[in-house]
């Protein structure tokens, strides 16, 4: 038997019920398109968070992200490693073309508001390159951070702001939280 943990997520079937658009009994167990039905099964695969054929390098686009310390760890719980975290964050946007409109480090999860310029890199390569140069700065610097092995979880979260979307609300969320944790997160614009 495989040793490896598997999620599987299959569609259910069950005798009483007959798929759509079968009239007998004798259909009840086939699906008359099976052949062309995606495969659910996931086990062994990483499925994307992103949305397919979004573009991601869109100028002007508003997006609130979060992004989790490895393991949900409160890592970022000391005021010296927090501005390390926050310098890198600061760069990163300026250098993939990123406005920083607001963000909150929690002691497990960072918020970010980010307002993409006139030619931003793709937001990927900014949550990428961010991540990475983080990483590598807080380990140089021997930082408490520096004792994980890994200082984020893999993937991040985003959430694209329509234009009905109230940017001043979102930002006001993400600064309630820092108001909420104290005054050694750090947060700001």
């Amino acid at each position: 038997m495989d040793s490896k943990p598997r999620s599987v997520a299959t569609p259910v079937a069950t005798a009483n019920k007959r798929p759509h658009g079968s009239e007998n009994a004798a259909d009840a167990g086939a699906c008359p398109d099976a052949a062309d039905a995606p495969s659910y099964r996931t086990w062994g695969k990483r499925r994307s968070l992103r949305l397919k054929g979004f573009d991601y390098s869109s100028p002007w686009t508003v997006y609130h992200l979060t992004l989790c310390a490895a393991e949900r760890e409160n890592t970022f719980t000391k005021r010296p490693a927090n501005l390390v975290v926050i310098d890198a964050l600061k760069n990163a946007a300026r250098l993939y073309g990123y406005e920083l409109i607001a963000y909150c480090l929690m002691p497990d999860h960072l918020h970010i508001l980010v307002q993409a310029g006139e030619s931003p890199k793709d937001l990927r390569q900014f949550v990428r390159g961010f991540k990475s140069y983080c990483t590598t700065i807080t380990r140089s610097v021997a930082t408490p951070v520096a004792t994980n092995s890994r200082l984020w979880q893999r993937g991040f979260y985003e959430h694209t702001l329509r234009k009905e979307e109230d940017i001043e609300g979102v930002a006001e969320y993400i600064s309630q939280q820092s108001r909420e944790e104290g005054p050694d997160i750090g947060s700001g614009p």
